[in-house]
C-alpha cells in the first residue's frame, strides 16, 4: 500500500489478543425483532519502532456492560506492519487512525459477528463508517470511538 508521503506498509503480523464474551444473567430475552440499543467502542493505538522500520498497532473493541444488554464483548487484535521507511510524527497519526485500522478491521468485524452468533444471538456486524464518523478521543498515536448502535434482536 502507498501513501501520499511514499511510504511502503505491509501487515506482516495479526494476532487475536484479548476475548472475552460474558452473557448478562440479569437481561430479559426480547420479543424477537426488538431492537436493542448497544454502547459500542473501537479504539485504535500504535507504537513506531526506533529505527522506523515497524509499527505495532492494536485494535481494541468493546460493548458496554450494563443490565439492559444481553452480554458484554471484548476483542483486541494486535497487528505488526513493516515500513519501508521511518514515518514523520503528522503521518503516523494518518496511519494509526485511518490505513491501519482499515486493514485491521475486517478481522474484528468478522470475529465480533461469529462471536456473538455462537453466543446464541444474531451476529452483531460492524460498520467503520459508525466509527469514523464520530468524535475521537484521544491524541498523538491513540483514538477512541465511542458510539450507540441499535441491534435487531
Amino acid at each position: 500500500m502507498i501513501l501520499m508521503f511514499k511510504i511502503n506498509f505491509d501487515m506482516i503480523k495479526l494476532r487475536l489478543q484479548k476475548s472475552m464474551f460474558l452473557h448478562n444473567p440479569q437481561y430479559k430475552q426480547p420479543a424477537r425483532g426488538e431492537v436493542i440499543a448497544l454502547g459500542l467502542s473501537l479504539r485504535n493505538a500504535a507504537e513506531f519502532s526506533q529505527n522506523g522500520a515497524l509499527a505495532n498497532f492494536i485494535q481494541s473493541f468493546k460493548t458496554q456492560a450494563g443490565p439492559e444488554v444481553p452480554f458484554s464483548l471484548e476483542v483486541e487484535f494486535a497487528a505488526v506492519f513493516a515500513l519501508s521507511a521511518p514515518v514523520p510524527q503528522p503521518e503516523q497519526d494518518t496511519l494509526v487512525h485511518k490505513h491501519f485500522p482499515q486493514m485491521v478491521f475486517p478481522y474484528t468485524r468478522e470475529y465480533v459477528a461469529e462471536t456473538t452468533r455462537r453466543g446464541g444471538y444474531p451476529p452483531l456486524i460492524l460498520n467503520l463508517g459508525l466509527f469514523q464518523d464520530n468524535q475521537t478521543n484521544g491524541s498523538g498515536t491513540a483514538t477512541e470511538s465511542i458510539v450507540g448502535s441499535k441491534w435487531p434482536h
